[in-house]
C-alpha cells in the first residue's frame, strides 16, 4: 500500500505519521491480536517440535499394515476367520477322538492276546481240533472230570470265569468305539452344516476327506454283509478291527492340501454334507443290526450306588424310548425322509439323532461290565434329550465315551 502526502503529518521529531481515524485504529488492533494468537500457536508448535526431537517421530505404517480396519469390514474375511475357528475346534476334538480310539485298540490287543493264551491252555478245549495220541486224550478226559468235579459247586471253572471277564472287556472296546465314532460323526456333520451356511458358495475342495468317507462307508457295509456268515457281533468286530484300523474310524473334515495338485473335479462343501448324511445312514444300519443290543444283564458292581444308578438309568431310558417311539409312530420312514429331504436342522433330523442316541445308550446299559464313568456318560446323553409336546429336542455336544 502506497502512502499519500495528504494523509500524512509530521510530529515533533520530524517523523511522518499516518492520519488515523477511529475505524482504522480498530483494524490495527485486530491485526495485532491476530499476530499475538499466531505467535502463541508458533510457540506451541516449537514446544511440540522440541518434544518430538527428544522422543522421535511416530512411524507411518506401511500399506500392508494400515488397512486392517478396512479389511475387517470385508465379509469374506469374517467368513474366513469363522472357518478357521471351526477347523481349530474340529481338529482338537478329533485329536481327542483318535486318542480314545487308540486306547481302546490297545485294550483290544491286550485282551485278544490273553483270550488266545487262555484258549490254548484251557483243559476243557475240544480235543477233536488237535491231533493227539490216545494217551494224552485219556489224560485230557481225566483232567476234565477232575476239574468238573472240583468246581461243580462253584458253578463255573476259573478258566471260564476268566474268559467271561475278557469277553466283557472286548465288549467294552466294541461299544466304546461305536459310541465314540457316533459322537465324532454327528459333531462334524453339524460343523459342516455351519460352514456351508456361512459360505454356501465356497470353492474350497474336499476331495480327500470325501474319499476317506467313502472308505468308511464301504468298510461298514462289508462288515454288515460278512457278519451274517461270522460269529457274534462283538467277536467279529474286535477281530476285524485288529486287521482293518479304518473300520468305524471317522476321518477329520478338512480342506484338501493346497500344495498338492488338485483334481479337475472339485467336491464342494454341499457334496461333503451329502456324503456325511450317507455315512450317518450306513452307521445307523450298523447300530440297528446289532442283535446283542436287546440283551439285558446285571453287571457286578463294587458299590451299591452304581447299581442304583444303573437301575435308575434303565427306567429313564425306557420312558424316553417309549416317548420317542410314540412320536415317531406318526412319522414313518423317518430315515428315508432324512436322506431325501435336504432340510438342514429340521425336526425329523433331530428325531433321528435322538433315536440313535437312545439306541447307543441302550447298548451301553446292556453290557456285562460297565464302570461308573460309563454310567455317568449315559446319564449325560439321556439328559440331553428332552420333549416339548410332540417335539424332540437334542442338545448338541461332544461327549467322549470313557475307556
Amino acid at each position: 500500500m502506497f502512502l499519500d502526502d495528504k494523509n500524512m503529518e509530521t510530529n515533533g521529531d520530524g517523523l511522518l505519521e499516518k492520519e488515523s481515524s477511529p475505524f482504522e485504529n480498530d483494524g490495527v488492533t485486530n491485526k495485532l491480536e491476530c499476530l499475538w494468537e499466531h505467535q502463541e500457536l508458533i510457540e506451541q508448535l516449537q514446544m511440540e517440535l522440541k518434544k518430538v526431537k527428544a522422543t522421535g517421530l511416530p512411524t507411518i505404517l506401511e500399506e500392508s499394515e494400515t488397512p486392517k480396519v478396512i479389511n475387517d469390514l470385508k465379509p469374506w474375511k469374517i467368513d474366513e476367520n469363522e472357518e478357521m475357528q471351526h477347523r481349530d475346534c474340529m481338529g482338537e476334538l478329533h485329536k481327542s477322538y483318535r486318542e480314545m480310539m487308540r486306547k481302546f485298540d490297545i485294550l483290544n490287543y491286550q485282551k485278544m492276546y490273553a483270550m488266545g493264551f487262555v484258549q490254548q491252555n484251557d483243559p476243557f478245549q475240544s480235543n477233536s481240533q488237535q491231533k493227539v495220541k490216545p494217551a494224552p486224550m485219556l489224560k485230557s478226559l481225566v483232567t476234565k472230570k477232575l476239574w468238573t468235579s472240583k468246581h461243580k459247586k462253584q458253578g463255573s471253572s476259573p478258566m471260564k470265569k476268566l474268559m467271561n471277564e475278557l469277553q466283557g472287556d472286548v465288549e467294552v472296546v466294541y461299544v466304546g468305539q461305536m459310541c465314540l465314532s457316533w459322537e465324532s460323526l454327528l459333531w462334524q456333520y453339524e460343523k459342516a452344516l455351519d460352514l456351508w451356511n456361512s459360505d454356501p458358495h465356497s470353492v474350497h475342495p474336499y476331495n480327500e476327506v470325501v474319499a476317506e468317507l467313502q472308505q468308511f462307508q464301504v468298510l461298514l457295509q462289508r462288515f454288515i454283509e460278512d457278519e451274517l456268515f461270522q460269529g457274534g457281533r462283538v467277536q467279529t468286530y474286535v477281530k476285524a478291527r485288529c486287521v482293518l484300523r479304518n473300520l468305524l474310524q471317522v476321518p477329520l473334515i478338512r480342506e484338501d492340501d493346497r500344495t498338492k495338485e488338485r483334481d479337475e473335479y472339485v467336491i464342494s462343501i454341499e457334496m461333503l454334507v451329502e456324503m456325511l448324511e450317507e455315512s450317518i445312514r450306513i452307521f445307523w444300519e450298523f447300530v440297528r443290526s446289532d442283535k446283542d443290543c436287546g440283551a439285558v444283564s446285571l453287571p457286578a458292581f463294587h458299590s451299591p450306588q452304581d447299581l442304583e444308578l444303573l437301575i435308575k438309568l434303565r427306567k429313564i431310558l425306557q420312558k424316553k424310548e417309549r416317548k420317542v417311539k410314540d412320536i415317531l409312530r406318526s412319522e414313518k420312514c423317518i430315515l428315508r425322509r432324512f436322506q431325501k429331504q435336504k432340510r438342514r436342522g429340521d425336526e425329523e433330523a433331530l428325531h433321528f439323532f435322538a433315536q440313535v442316541d437312545i439306541k447307543l445308550v441302550s447298548r451301553v446299559l446292556s453290557m456285562s461290565r460297565i464302570s461308573r464313568d460309563q454310567l455317568i456318560w449315559c446319564d449325560n446323553k439321556l439328559s440331553r434329550i428332552s420333549f416339548v409336546g410332540t417335539k424332540i429336542h437334542v442338545q448338541p455336544g461332544f461327549l467322549l465315551f470313557p475307556c
